[in-house]
């Protein structure tokens, strides 16, 4: 980036089921997720061990996501959310307002992976906001590496 901007490499990340040596007929479903990582050290910027295994997690259960409505808080980088939109949930992704790059962070994982209808909104822990008291109800909400220590 010309602006002096965090650089991002963009991280592929596959999910399938295991195919059978015996049933070679049929291939079996694939998602293919990108995901903009930020070559930056705070913890919004790249994508974290637990968000890979909860987009596993919502992989495997992709047939009852469909129409969902689905609130992922700390979004980060939104591995999970963006898999649970590419199998047909209704997503909303929420990360802290006081840092605007994280929120930047899940549009630009959104647009690399052709999602228009993801919201994106700023939601800050223990605090009441506006965007807090109008999200919609939810059926689902997602959580991955969200408990840190900044002052370690």
């Amino acid at each position: 980036m010309c602006d002096g901007g965090p650089r991002f490499s963009a991280k592929e990340y596959r999910f399938a089921e295991e195919q059978d040596e015996q049933e070679t007929e049929e291939p079996k479903p694939e998602l293919v997720v990108l995901i903009p990582e930020v070559l930056d050290s705070q913890y919004g910027m790249y994508v974290w061990p637990c968000a890979v295994v909860l987009a596993q997690y919502l992989w495997f259960h992709r047939r009852i996501l469909p129409g969902k409505r689905i609130l992922e808080i700390g979004a980060g980088m939104s591995l999970p959310g963006i898999v649970a939109a590419k199998c047909g949930a209704r997503v909303i992704l929420s990360d802290t307002e006081e840092l605007p790059q994280c929120l930047k962070n899940c549009e630009r994982s959104c647009r690399i992976n052709n999602l228009l209808g993801v919201h994106i909104i700023g939601l800050t822990w223990g605090q009441i906001s506006p965007s807090l008291l109008s999200l919609p109800q939810v059926d689902i909400i997602l959580a991955s590496d969200v408990f840190f220590e900044p002052e370690g």
